[in-house]
């Protein structure tokens, strides 16, 4: 029995981790040695505990399978209960011989995943073998073969053939490209339907682009907006479409908008670290935004590892540059990484020193790797429902703009990558005064003593609203806390007031955990947007001035309409 289980779970974290881009550039003998290493110190740390409840878990596994299988020989079995999982759902799941499949799966499923979680591990060690056990199962379902899914089957007979055909086609295009099609790319452009907010690029180094919008009311708010994106996704899903668009309601609401354009990182930019980013990146937007809009202060949006980079750069910004900032916001972002929600799984000292044989390879971390680690993390979602739709069933998904923005993926420098995972992600130092120097100036966020708002959201996977909330008691003063209903994109940058179904809470009181505060707070129907407008104007004022007739200065003319070049700049995702 205790042979079954070691080959079950060698098998396991083989097939799991097989076409992770942590992986990849590994060759077979290693990755293979790796998994019988990460094996036996499993084994090694397992209780009698958890083998005692392994076995339980095994023994009532093969009693459901065995009474499932009498009821089919019996005639007794059916369709049971309806199915609650969305790849069942259809009606077909529950004729023929397609309910045992899936009851079957579902008893594998439930087996596997409650043996993984029955591991007694240390914590790392058991998210992890949890986390591939799930990837595994989720692989395992029978709605992933033809064969298997009647939904494929009678699309098949009802079309002659011809969804095969076309879904073989489909995959023919995706291996050429390098990664699944999760919406129609043939309806967007950018600069045509997506990003298309007037505006000009009125400062460009290396690194950046950074955008003036053009206002639209005859007063602007005399503190200029700048938005710090993340790094690793292009800019424009905060200017995704009309309806959507972060940038439009702002100027809508009468505030001048500034705008970062990453560089995508490549031959240019590859050997870039975490200090050019400040300096050529943070620093020169500030400075750039304040002379342009003649303004005194800047007010700061910034997200996800936008967000970071931005508190990093607060932490050693030199006093004549904090100066001109007025506030700082962070949305989805995090200072504190003892917590870092699902990511974790990826992040240990064995699977960084693997992908280092990556980046040294590839000189950039590519974006389609990015792309593949965070699409495991919901892998029905984002990978096996489209493979069922798109190969299986030979349908081409319908337009979604947010999803095109997902895989129009963009690079990262190998250092930057490397001391961002390493040093925060893994080494959890941005929390330590002094435990990282950039600038030349040892790291303390305790320098941090401009206003801060912080967001985050209920559903977000990649930033526990928790964690974030764990961030602002490490700030020297108290900063605002807001949580929002909805996701890490969809309760951030896509939440317009019109037509708004989410909700944030806020108010709450700060003096405990994030669960108390939770308690305490004060619910608010609709977007978190018109909240922070208000908290702008009461914490770096509200003073107004006539919206400027033209685009950038004399110093800093216009280069570029809006959108820009940098965003429309095609670099190789795939290292």
């Amino acid at each position: 029995m205790e042979q079954d289980f070691n080959k079950t779970l060698s098998d396991m974290m083989l097939s799991a981790t097989k076409n992770h881009p942590v992986f990849q550039g590994m060759d077979a003998s290693k990755h293979q040695e790796f998994i019988a290493s990460w094996n036996e110190t499993a084994q090694s740390l397992l209780s009698a505990d958890a083998w005692s409840d392994w076995i339980k878990t095994w023994t009532t596994y093969q009693t459901e399978m065995a009474q499932l299988w009498m009821s089919g020989l019996t005639g007794q079995g059916g369709a049971g209960q309806p199915a609650k999982d969305r790849r069942f759902g259809d009606d077909a799941w529950n004729k023929g011989v397609f309910p045992f499949l899936r009851q079957s799966y579902e008893l594998t499923a439930k087996a596997m995943a409650d043996m993984a979680d029955r591991a007694g591990l240390p914590e790392h060690e058991q998210r992890k073998l949890s986390f591939y056990a799930r990837v595994t199962a989720d692989g395992l379902s029978p709605s992933n073969f033809a064969l298997m899914n009647p939904e494929v089957l009678k699309r098949a007979q009802e079309t002659g053939g011809r969804s095969l055909i076309d879904g073989f086609q489909n995959l023919l295009a995706d291996l050429e490209k390098g990664y699944i099609t999760t919406t129609d790319e043939t309806a967007f452009k950018v600069g045509e339907n997506l990003a298309t907010t007037p505006g000009a690029v009125i400062y460009r180094n290396a690194l950046i682009e950074v955008i003036q919008y053009t206002p639209v009311t005859p007063k602007v708010r005399s503190n200029p907006i700048l938005i710090i994106p993340p790094c690793v996704n292009k800019f424009y899903i905060f200017d995704i479409n009309e309806k959507k668009s972060m940038v439009r309601y702002l100027l809508e609401e009468g505030n001048s908008v500034f705008m970062v354009s990453w560089r995508n990182a490549g031959p240019e930019t590859q050997d870039y670290g975490w200090d050019e980013y400040i300096t050529e990146g943070v620093l020169a937007a500030i400075d750039t935004t304040a002379d342009v809009a003649k303004a005194e202060q800047v007010d700061l949006l910034s997200w996800c590892n936008g967000g970071t980079l931005l508190l990093a750069a607060l932490a050693v910004m030199p006093q004549a540059q904090k100066s001109l900032v007025g506030s700082s916001t962070f949305l989805s972002s995090m200072l504190d990484f003892s917590d870092p929600g699902e990511v974790e799984v990826f992040i240990d000292e064995t699977q960084i020193a693997a992908y280092k044989q990556r980046l040294g390879t590839a000189k950039v971390a590519p974006g389609r790797d990015i792309a593949r680690a965070m699409a495991m993390l919901h892998v029905n979602e984002s990978i096996w429902g489209f493979v069922v739709n798109n190969y299986l069933k030979g349908q081409t998904p319908p337009p979604f703009d947010v999803l095109y923005w997902n895989a129009d993926t963009s690079n990262l420098p190998a250092k930057w990558y490397s001391y961002f995972v390493e040093e925060m992600y893994h080494a959890n130092k941005l929390r330590e005064p002094g435990a990282l120097t950039l600038l030349d100036t040892p790291v303390d966020c305790g320098n941090i003593d401009v206003p801060c708002y912080f967001l985050a959201a209920t559903g977000d996977h990649i930033v526990p609203w928790q964690t974030s909330y764990s961030s602002t008691t490490l700030l020297p003063q108290e900063a605002e806390f807001v949580l929002t209903s909805g996701g890490h994109v969809s309760g951030t940058v896509i939440n317009h007031p019109v037509k708004n179904r989410r909700y944030f809470v806020s108010d709450g009181d700060r003096t405990g955990s994030a669960e108390e505060w939770l308690a305490s707070a004060n619910k608010s129907e609709g977007s978190w947007w018109p909240h922070w407008l208000q908290w702008l104007d009461e914490t770096s004022g509200d003073a107004q001035r006539p919206a400027p007739k033209t685009l950038g200065n004399r110093k800093h003319p216009e280069l570029a309409l809006a959108p820009g070049t940098y965003v429309l700049e095609q670099v190789p995702q795939d290292g």
